[in-house]
């Protein structure tokens, strides 16, 4: 029985050390309601279990005493104890074994040269024994240890012990301690003098570390971890976790930059059944470069007021327009301007939903740009109602959008006032197998009443009211194909879609938070050609498409897809924005898209816009990824827009994961425009797979918001069903390689 137990006590504790000195798992509050003041306190009974003894030998002395000599071998339904010579005491209840002894579980198993145990108390030990732990974290553990003392039920303890996930014979890490504790009647264990080797070159010591053996979140030190840029110059950042109640938690992070000084970040989540939020705050007392003091706070909140009623809380707050530039190595946080000051309380109804919302933002402004950035309006206040309800009589379908919002800005050119917005609409789906005809009815008003409008000081007082028709219609249409002995699906889609809206002169209005769309093949199909509510184009048009795929029946994998659509306009466009002059022509540009999984090898993405009246192309992309086998990918991205339509692109993106030789893989990134001849981003690095190990090597270079650029480099060394150790840069090649993947998850071929 104490060999079964001591199985699987000790297999959970040292795996439960390994994660606890690895930092990548999210930890997780649990929500308040699931705590409770009172334990409810369970009756443990040990349920003897049928043992079967088998031995050359077995022999009962004076009635007290059984013992057994000779390949002995004590089995359970689950558990193996081996030994070349046992006894059992029965009044004093004590197990003594020894020669080879082995106590086993399924693939664990645990070796020594003796064994001594008082079976009900649990007190004893064994010595000189190693031990084999099966699949865990994704790799079979193993170790020694000098001596194993059982301290009492649930209750172990083991000194100069090792553990490893390599094979034997190949030490190439060690994780070592003086004394290991695990008491399993409080979830506990602790380790002193705790050691970490690596090629048998010690990388990291701690004297003293204690950890959970349940996987619950514990007070303490998280992994640290450590970087280098041009920007900050070297890093160190040693992430203590504060784990106040199971709903509540804070980590606070010194970040030690030699270029810029020390950064303390703090964070504190917290959960309960009603809301749920996280606050946080870093603070550079003072910059090294600048001399200044720079900080980020952010506060998240989330709560459940009622049973239909929500609110939130999003506000977001830097020192000064170059923080995230300066102090950030993610382009995702480099190339931000508006950061949210938001407040919104939502109402859901039974068909329809309600929300109020005061909504401002901190512009940041590129220092070393002539032009700065467009300041939004602030929405105070912001009123919405939208609801649909698809039960009416014979199918119809009513749409409704509503919309009250003041508008307010600090620069004396731009307009301020209210705007009112109400579109109900009224839609007849009729839908077949094989295809659909919707015809709509809608009416879209908006009142405008203005404290100030500078592009037309005369109209500060205004409405509009238009009544939209629209019809959208489509066939599904397919046949059998054949195409070098193989058979496919082809099928024929065309759709047709008619607006009908009547002109009205909207000059007088200001622009608060609209503008002119790209054209896609998603906006050929809508009312408006604008996005936003403060111009709505005069229509009387139709677009055509068409879209024609090739499927596998078998696996209705889609090989191949084409799409062609164009619009026409049968009265000239009169609605523009200020500025602006209205297009003359009777059709937009042509578009047309291609994408499928060509081969099991090749997948194509394109698309392309040409302008028929200039005999132009306005917006080209090509994108193709290879994918031979795993770990085999490369992706090619190729991006084209002409200047003399929009604002000019002309960029090539690669990226790469690619085996260089057996347990080595090239990893990389080119992001460049050759129209500025400029790398806008760029990653090269290495990863190396030594079976229980991997090493990650990887240098970026980037254009942050403000033009300049940044440079860092990661380093991580992963030892596997352990830790992390060094800047982890999997996030970085996750962004950056679409399709990455850590080299241990590749399948590799047999």
């Amino acid at each position: 029985m104490a060999a079964r137990r001591l199985i699987l006590s000790l297999f959970i504790g040292l795996p439960s050390l390994a994660a606890a000195m690895d930092n990548d798992p999210p930890l997780i509050l649990k929500r308040s309601d699931s705590l409770s003041i009172l334990v409810q306190a369970k009756e443990q009974k040990d349920r003897p279990l049928p043992w079967i003894m088998d031995a050359d030998r077995i022999q009962s002395l004076d009635g007290r005493y059984v013992e057994a000599s000779g390949n002995v071998v004590i089995r359970s339904l689950r558990d193996k104890v081996e030994a070349d010579w046992l006894r059992y005491d029965k009044e004093e209840d004590t197990l003594n074994a020894q020669g080879q002894v082995t106590l086993s579980r399924e693939e664990d198993s645990l070796t020594g040269k003796n064994l001594q145990l008082r079976i009900t108390d649990r007190i004893g030990s064994m010595n000189e024994l190693s031990y084999q732990i099966a699949q865990i974290r994704g790799r079979n553990g193993r170790g020694t240890a000098s001596l194993l003392k059982f301290d009492g039920r649930d209750r172990y303890s083991l000194h100069d012990s090792t553990y490893t996930t390599c094979p034997a014979g190949q030490d190439d890490w060690l994780f070592k301690t003086r004394e290991l504790n695990l008491d399993y009647t409080r979830n506990i264990g602790s380790a002193r003098q705790v050691s970490l080797e690596f090629q048998g070159t010690p990388i990291l010591y701690v004297p003293w570390v204690d950890f959970s053996l349940d996987n619950s979140r514990k007070t303490g030190l998280l992994t640290p971890s450590y970087g280098a840029s041009d920007k900050r110059g070297l890093e160190l950042s040693t992430p203590w976790y504060w784990n106040i109640a199971p709903n509540r938690d804070a980590t606070i992070t010194p970040r030690l930059m030699s270029r810029r000084g020390l950064e303390v970040t703090g964070e504190y989540r917290y959960l309960e059944p009603d809301y749920v939020g996280e606050l946080a705050l870093s603070i550079l007392p003072e910059d090294n470069v600048t001399g200044e003091m720079r900080h980020h706070a952010q506060i998240k909140h989330s709560q459940r007021l009622g049973p239909r009623l929500t609110g939130q809380i999003l506000i977001e707050d830097v020192s000064d327009d170059s923080y995230f530039s300066d102090l950030s190595s993610q382009i995702s946080e480099t190339s931000r301007v508006n950061l949210p000051r938001d407040l919104a309380l939502n109402y859901s109804g039974d068909w329809w939903y309600a929300q109020a919302r005061l909504q401002g933002y901190q512009t940041l402004q590129d220092p070393n740009v002539a032009t700065p950035a467009a300041i939004p309006y602030q929405r105070l206040p912001q009123f919405t109602l939208a609801g649909s309800r698809t039960d009416l009589p014979y199918g119809m379908k009513l749409d409704l959008q509503g919309e009250f919002v003041r508008f307010d800005h600090d620069q004396s050119s731009k307009a301020v006032g209210n705007r009112l917005h109400f579109y109900p609409s009224l839609s007849l789906p009729l839908e077949r197998t094989y295809g659909y005809l919707t015809p709509k009815l809608g009416w879209q008003y908006s009142y405008y009443d203005l404290d100030r409008n500078p592009d037309a000081p005369q109209v500060l007082s205004e409405s509009r009211s238009l009544p939209i028709l629209s019809i959208d219609s489509g066939l599904v249409m397919e046949r059998d194909w054949s195409w070098l002995g193989r058979h496919y699906t082809q099928t024929l889609e065309p759709r047709v879609y008619y607006v009908n809206i009547p002109h009205q002169d909207q000059s007088g209005l200001p622009v608060f938070d609209s503008g002119a769309a790209d054209l896609s093949l998603t906006r050929l199909f809508s009312e408006n050609q604008f996005v936003g509510v403060d111009r709505i184009n005069d229509a009387n048009q139709l677009t055509m498409a068409v879209t024609s795929r090739i499927i596998e029946p078998e696996s209705g994998l889609e090989r191949l897809r084409v799409t062609l659509g164009q619009r026409y306009y049968f009265e000239d466009q009169r609605v523009t924005f200020p500025g602006v002059v209205a297009s003359g022509s009777n059709v937009t540009d042509l578009l047309a898209q291609i994408s499928g999984q060509i081969t099991a090898q090749w997948r194509l993405d394109s698309g392309l816009q040409y302008n028929p009246d200039d005999d132009a192309l306005v917006r080209a992309s090509l994108g193709a990824t290879y994918q031979p086998g795993p770990g085999r990918r490369l992706n090619m991205d190729f991006r084209y827009i002409n200047e003399d339509y929009a604002a000019g692109v002309n960029q090539m993106d690669l990226s790469w994961q690619w085996p260089l030789k057996p347990r080595w893989y090239s990893l990389g990134r080119v992001n460049y425009s050759f129209l500025d001849d400029t790398l806008v981003e760029g990653l090269l690095g290495l990863e190396y797979n030594a079976g229980c190990w991997m090493v990650r090597g990887v240098a970026q270079r980037l254009v942050t918001a403000t033009g300049e650029t940044s440079n860092a480099f990661y380093l991580q060394l992963e030892l596997s069903g352990l830790a992390s150790l060094g800047p982890n840069p999997l996030d970085v090649l996750q962004r950056n390689i679409t399709g990455y993947q850590k080299s241990d998850e590749i399948e590799q071929p047999e």
